[in-house]
């Protein structure tokens, strides 16, 4: 692939929210795109990161590029430079007329019957699992739109195959049309995936090391979400089987995450950017959590499924010999 030199392109006049990074709206082939510039890591001060700057706008595309590839609507990115440094331009979704709310605006506000896990009540900005999935089932806004709970589930899916720690409430939400029509919004914001603060070293350390390479493959991954007041690990969420539609989102996705890896592997090895072993480890932290996480899982939902169906079976027929 070649990247595309956006230097001398002149920011237009749309206005972009969000703190992950700089950001500037461009007309790009007649079209509208927002251009985001890597994190600079250097003025975070950030603990055991050797980096200048985030791999963000590349992980953004990866990221971006395997939902895609799995078959979800997401946004357009085109990856580039600029200014000597990588870039990665995001399609602008909105059509005309239309509103962007993300989720923690549609949250905050409502008054909700319930409370989160800890018996609180928070705002736009918290992220308890079980406030969330209440809000989506019982948010009026929301009620109709055909859908939501099962996005939520494929984007909890996806991006824990992307290691996407940061699906916060803003990172996703529904498009107002002018004539007052909802839908959801293509999926955006996955820069945050596939340790993208890391350098080389630090990922040829964890490559070399079997533990470490498990502990941060699914072992010790956390999301954003959840529950008592701690942060959950997607994987053990999803291994719980404790939610109906994340067996659902599992059972859909995992057959497609299984033959789309060859697309995921060649897009990847395409990109210029990329060294050696950030491809490497990319590859392989994801067929790790395929084969050790979503593999068994979904074997294990199929069976689960295939068992209730069996035992309804059963209690149907011994109940129409009872009848005779």
């Amino acid at each position: 692939m070649t990247l595309i030199n956006f230097n001398g392109y002149e920011q237009n006049q749309r206005m972009y929210g969000g703190t992950a990074g700089r950001k500037m709206g461009i007309s790009y082939q007649g079209k509208e795109y927002i251009l985001k510039f890597p994190g600079n890591l250097k003025e975070q001060g950030m603990k055991n990161i050797n980096l200048s700057y985030s791999n963000s706008p590349v992980c953004e595309y990866i990221g971006s590029k395997i939902y895609e590839i799995l078959g979800f609507s997401v946004h357009e990115t085109i990856l580039g430079e600029r200014n000597g440094k990588t870039v990665v331009a995001c399609g602008d979704f909105l059509e005309g007329g239309e509103r962007l709310y993300e989720f923690d605006k549609i949250k905050v506000t409502f008054e909700p019957h319930f409370l989160d896990s800890n018996g609180n009540e928070t705002n736009g900005v918290g992220v308890d699992l079980y406030e969330v999935l209440m809000t989506i089932q019982e948010h009026p806004f929301l009620k109709d739109i055909l859908g939501i709970q099962e996005h939520f589930w494929n984007m909890f899916v996806v991006d824990a195959l992307l290691g996407n720690p940061d699906r916060n409430n803003s990172n996703w939400g529904i498009i107002l049309g002018a004539d007052g029509g909802k839908r959801i919004a293509p999926v955006y914001d996955n820069g945050n995936c596939l340790n993208c603060k890391w350098d080389d070293k630090k990922l040829a350390e964890v490559l070399s090391d079997e533990r470490k390479l498990e502990t941060e493959s699914y072992k010790g991954r956390r999301c954003i979400f959840e529950l008592k007041g701690k942060k959950i690990n997607p994987c053990h969420v999803m291994d719980s089987m404790e939610y109906i539609g994340c067996n659902e989102a599992v059972e859909r996705i995992v057959p497609v995450m299984g033959d789309s890896f060859f697309k995921i592997r060649r897009m990847i090895e395409e990109i210029p950017v990329l060294s050696e072993v950030q491809k490497t480890f990319y590859l392989t932290i994801m067929e790790n959590r395929y084969n050790k996480v979503f593999l068994p899982l979904y074997r294990d939902i199929i069976s689960s499924r295939k068992k209730h169906e069996a035992k309804v079976a059963q209690e149907k027929t011994e109940r129409g010999r009872e009848n005779v």
